[in-house]
């Protein structure tokens, strides 16, 4: 699974986890413990997209918009992305 999983990673694609893991014949949960290890491991890394408050923020951010930063929104999304490790390995499973 491992290989499968770097090689869906190297697409470059945005998929879901549940769309990824339905490819994959996984469940999600499976899926995120895999790649959990695998990050251990060094192939993968979390990425994380946009923009949150900081730890010195005294503001609310139950809402939409964080005043006391300034951000329009506290929404991050995360992605999972492939270390140098594990691109190469990618490469080589594929030829």
């Amino acid at each position: 699974m491992l290989t499968r999983i770097l090689n869906a990673l190297a697409r470059k694609e945005s998929v879901s986890m549940t769309q990824l893991a339905h490819e994959l014949n996984s469940s999600p949960k499976e899926l995120e413990s895999a790649l959990k290890q695998m990050e251990h491991m060094g192939y993968v890394r979390r990425e994380m997209y946009g923009q949150t408050c900081s730890g010195s923020c005294e503001s609310d951010k139950s809402g939409r918009s964080c005043e006391g930063c300034g951000f329009a929104s506290s929404e991050v999304y995360s992605f999972w992305a492939l270390t140098e490790r594990g691109a190469a390995l990618a490469d080589t499973s594929q030829k």
